[in-house]
């Protein structure tokens, strides 16, 4: 009997990590920065893609995380 190891990969935003380390919710963050949840939501579960996101939501969301738009932004 032969055993076969199966490994996943799961991709996480770095919106999702830094929100999780500054200790906030989505619900939260949103109200720090002005986003509506459910776009801070769609960012976090990569169905919308953060880098091609308007320059102010990246902005407002660095700056309630107290990061550099560089850190969220998956380049």
């Amino acid at each position: 009997m032969s055993t076969t190891k199966i490994t996943h990969t799961i991709k996480v935003s770095k919106l999702k990590l830094l929100r999780i380390q500054r200790g906030l919710k989505q619900s939260d963050l949103s109200d720090l920065s002005g986003v509506p949840v459910k776009c801070i939501g769609n960012y976090e579960q990569l169905r919308r893609d953060i880098n091609k996101a308007q320059v102010c939501i990246v902005y407002k969301l660095a700056k309630a995380l107290d990061c550099s738009i560089e850190d969220i932004l998956d380049l």
